[in-house]
């Protein structure tokens, strides 16, 4: 059995809930993106339409890194192979079900998952957990 995947470190940070002792010193950091490109070539209709939806909104959301491209990708070319085979009146296997389902974690977009993730807005002021519990001195 595994347990929970580690959570990035950026999403602690927006969360709330980053605590210096346990960072990782050295963990990579990408940039932002702040124009969102146009949809590739090789997405059919319902996969640029999901590229085109999505990936401003994870912009505005300030969660979309350079690399995330890769995985928001892969996501809506999944996306666009689960519609070919709703339309066809296929079902989905098992492990493509699974996958699509992992990738929309992935980006926070199912109830459960979004819990997690927090938009890159203004922090609040103050992290009442940021002392372990201890009530912080004024």
């Amino acid at each position: 059995m595994r347990g929970r995947k580690p959570t990035a470190p950026h999403l602690k940070v927006l969360a709330g809930t980053d605590r210096p002792d346990r960072e990782v010193p050295d963990a990579p950091e990408y940039d932002l993106v702040e124009d969102f490109p146009e949809s590739p070539q090789h997405l059919n209709a319902d996969g640029a339409e999901m590229w085109r939806n999505l990936g401003p909104q994870l912009v505005s959301a300030r969660v979309l890194q350079v690399v995330d491209l890769y995985s928001l990708e892969q996501l809506c070319f999944a996306w666009q192979r689960f519609r070919q085979k709703a339309k066809a009146g296929m079902e989905l296997t098992a492990s493509e079900d699974g996958a699509l389902k992992a990738l929309f974690s992935e980006f926070g977009m199912t109830p459960a998952s979004r819990r997690k993730v927090a938009s890159g807005g203004e922090k609040p002021a103050g992290n009442k957990f940021a002392s372990n519990g201890r009530p912080q001195k004024a």
